[in-house]
């Protein structure tokens, strides 16, 4: 093996690395953007699109937008995480790397939540057959499951950062609020 050659092959993997680098961090600040356009089309929904099909629509989308992160993010430290963030709507929402994930699971169980329970309301005003009490009773408990789940993970993170939460992803109704939710499940 020729000596020059070998020094070539040393001298250009640490551009490649640098490289990959930028990419990721081009990566992970679209992904910003794209979150914060989400955020900022479920702002401006109207109050009565606010939990309709629309809304949890928009809410599939954050939650692809925020795996996409998730890995993203895996590959920083704190502190090139924290860069990242700067300037973003995010900044003050996303003190940790970890919660990421943390959002990813709360936006979940929202989703689940809100599915299982207009399927249920479904069952209940149009689809009621010899079959319907065991979907309805499995939907419910999906329902309550992912609502208790929402309630543990939410208290875990505190009421602050709850209501961060909440409004970014505009979720005004009653059964989202730290108060309903701390009371019931």
């Amino acid at each position: 093996m020729n000596i020059a050659n070998l020094s070539l092959f040393r001298y250009t993997e640490p551009l490649f690395f640098a490289f990959t680098d930028k990419t990721i961090m081009a990566s992970l600040q679209r992904t910003w953007v794209n979150l914060e356009m989400l955020s900022d089309d479920i702002s401006a929904l109207e109050h009565d699109v606010i939990d309709t099909a629309a809304h949890i629509k928009l809410l599939h989308s954050v939650l692809e937008e925020l795996k996409i992160a998730e890995s993203f993010v895996a590959l920083e430290t704190e502190a090139s995480f924290q860069r990242s963030l700067s300037g973003s709507l995010f900044e003050n929402i996303f003190e940790r790397k970890r919660m990421v994930g943390v959002y990813i699971k709360l936006v979940g169980y929202v989703i689940t939540a809100w599915e299982a329970t207009n399927k249920a309301k479904a069952i209940i005003s149009e689809n009621f057959d010899s079959s319907a009490d065991k979907r309805l009773e499995l939907l419910q408990v999906k329902a309550i499951r992912a609502k208790s789940q929402l309630k543990t993970v939410a208290s875990a993170m505190g009421k602050e950062d709850y209501a961060k939460f909440v409004q970014t992803l505009g979720l005004s109704a009653k059964e989202w609020q730290w108060d309903t939710l701390r009371a019931r499940f």
